[in-house]
């Protein structure tokens, strides 16, 4: 069976014009010029007004996140301390006769390392969870308001 040339049929070039019809479509898609957030212009009036009400939402919210993470942290801090003194730094001072003296005149002084350690963490973990529960609590109030006032979500 002879086999003759043909030059109109070539699979190279088919492959080839598969590949151009393929690489112009996000060419097509590259031409629309991209929004980007940092040029947006200023919205409406109400959007700034949901902007200035969703911005003192968040600082108040976060506010009191910050003073009850403070508050119960110090709180639980000393509550791990005092526990650790009466469980631990007492019992051992009236075993012990001399030390019941210095149980009572330097508390802090005669509570070990670990405990001192571990009051530290429970500290920083409740302050903690105060300030991821306010920043929950202040994305539902910004949401809240957005929805109130028919505005967009904020991406921040």
């Amino acid at each position: 069976m002879p086999v003759n040339f043909n030059p109109n049929l070539t699979f190279t070039n088919q492959m080839q014009e598969n590949q151009s019809v393929v690489s112009q479509k996000p060419e097509v898609a590259a031409a629309k010029p991209a929004e980007s957030d940092s040029f947006k212009k200023s919205g409406s009036f109400k959007e700034d007004i949901s902007n200035i009400a969703k911005f003192f939402a968040t600082l108040s919210e976060m506010t009191k996140a910050t003073v009850k993470a403070i508050g119960y942290g110090f709180g639980t801090v000393g509550a791990f301390l005092a526990g650790n003194w009466l469980f631990n730094v007492l019992p051992n001072g009236f075993k012990k006769g001399n030390s019941l003296k210095q149980a009572f005149t330097h508390p802090i002084k005669n509570i070990g390392r670990t405990g001192k350690i571990i009051a530290g963490l429970a500290g920083v973990s409740v302050a903690g969870y105060q300030i991821i529960k306010g920043k929950l609590i202040a994305n539902q109030l910004t949401a809240n308001i957005d929805h109130q006032l028919k505005t967009g979500h904020r991406t921040v």
